[in-house]
């Protein structure tokens, strides 16, 4: 018999909004003057610590832009000017959001489910890019690495999902597009489930979660 589910639990970028592109990281490269491809690995290479939230928004990008082969700004209204732009262009890049996952977001809330968000993020693209929108509005709450400085897949960061949230691990559904991220949850008793698409999420739905909704996550015009 299917578990009971009462919370479901959404990554942000890759689940509820697209992964960033190669458009905006050509961008993001071609602002600091360096090729897209070393400006890529270092992008990634110090996000981590980005996203557990101990490293300032200057910090990250001073290193991303050194380790590319850039020279960061030693003025300090170049550097500030240097630093609004990457902001800009790193918090955009994740506006793309699925409009499936949204129409499901709003079934669920409907159907008395909780909805909340668990996403590796830094706190200031938190302010960015989610803070006083209409994604905020629509989760009961968000589980954030850089406020708890725990990164998934790392057990404490689902732990405390439940326990803000007071439900049993089994109460939780998790969707992640990353299979670490999704394994990680399912060691600490959560029910996970990879994200590719949003038909054959619904499709898995169908199977593995019957009782659940799927209204939205689909267009079938």
């Amino acid at each position: 018999m299917p578990p009971v589910i009462t919370t479901v639990a959404f990554d942000y970028g890759g689940v509820i909004a697209k992964m960033i592109d190669d458009t905006f990281i050509c961008h993001m490269a071609d602002t600091v003057g360096v090729g897209v491809e070393r400006f890529r690995s270092a992008m990634w290479k110090f996000r981590h610590e980005y996203d557990l939230g101990k490293l300032e928004a200057d910090r990250y990008w001073e290193l991303v832009a050194g380790d590319a082969g850039a020279c960061w700004p030693q003025g300090e209204s170049s550097r500030h000017k240097l630093l609004e732009s990457l902001l800009l262009l790193d918090t955009i890049a994740y506006m793309n959001y699925d409009p499936g996952i949204l129409r499901w977001v709003k079934t669920l809330i409907a159907a008395n489910y909780r909805c909340i968000i668990i996403s590796n993020m830094s706190p200031i693209t938190y302010e960015m890019l989610v803070r006083n929108t209409i994604i905020e509005k629509l989760f009961e709450r968000v589980i954030l690495s850089g406020w708890l400085h725990v990164n998934k897949p790392d057990s404490e960061i689902f732990l405390e999902a439940v326990k803000q949230m007071d439900v049993k691990p089994q109460q939780i559904l998790f969707i992640d597009d990353l299979a670490h991220n999704v394994d990680g949850a399912r060691k600490v008793g959560l029910n996970a489930l990879q994200f590719s698409d949003t038909s054959a999420l619904h499709d898995t739905l169908r199977i593995q979660f019957p009782d659940i909704p799927r209204k939205g996550l689909v267009c079938f015009q």
